[in-house]
């Protein structure tokens, strides 16, 4: 598909904001586009210092986090492509991966060495350098997927370059589940992206083995 006011040799990854208005685009050098699904145009373009690993709309659409290769988060504007802020990822020398809550209170940001940063969206908005509600450090290989659930009661992270790296970090006490993934056999294999279903009902996990796994959450009575 053309897409018109792109000037890009490859898109490395898309985000559609939550009020379906906006997608998006991963470009390269550190560039962000945003484009209108409206017309599919580029309308406006945002550059970061550095290499862009992953970006995220918030809830109510009117801002983008994004985390850069080189461990600093930016966060945009829609509307005036003005970058509001940037800070350090606390202790990341290499960042990886990135997701924001549904609710608008949490931030993660997950690294090379495999610690996943917890973050209060606030707190990232308001003050200058803000520090990690938790560290996460249940990961020993780079964090490369991260997921909040629909009520932001779970977290799930995971790692494409171990077996079985996979873990749900419950919230807001910040602690592992430890019945998951079970550990006497291999399931998961090596994660390659992971989602919930939209009321948390179910759990996936696609693998490195071509398979897509299915798991119940049963303290969620709904799909």
């Amino acid at each position: 598909m053309f897409l018109l006011g792109l000037n890009e040799q490859r898109v490395s990854d898309f985000q559609v904001s939550p009020d379906g208005k906006y997608i998006l685009l991963s470009g390269s050098s550190g560039y962000l586009h945003l484009m209108t699904t409206k017309t599919r145009e580029v309308i406006r373009s945002m550059k970061m210092n550095g290499s862009m690993c992953a970006a995220a709309f918030t809830t109510d659409s009117s801002q983008i986090f994004a985390n850069s290769q080189e461990g600093e988060v930016f966060i945009w504007d829609v509307q005036s492509s003005k970058c509001l802020k940037k800070f350090p990822d606390d202790g990341c020398v290499r960042g990886t991966s990135l997701a924001l809550s549904r609710d608008g209170l949490y931030l993660a940001c997950g690294s090379q060495s495999g610690v996943v940063n917890i973050y209060s969206q606030q707190d990232c908005l308001q003050k200058l350098e803000p520090r990690p509600l938790k560290a996460i450090m249940n990961l020993v290989t780079a964090a490369s997927s991260l997921c909040f659930n629909s009520t932001s009661e779970i977290l799930s992270i995971g790692s494409r370059e171990n077996d079985e790296a996979n873990r749900l970090v419950h919230l807001p006490s910040f602690t592992v589940f430890t019945n998951f993934p079970e550990f006497q056999k291999k399931t998961i294999f090596q994660t390659r992206c992971l989602d919930f279903s939209p009321r948390s009902g179910f759990y996936s996990v696609a693998n490195n083995k071509g398979h897509a796994l299915l798991f119940r959450l049963l303290h969620y009575t709904d799909f």
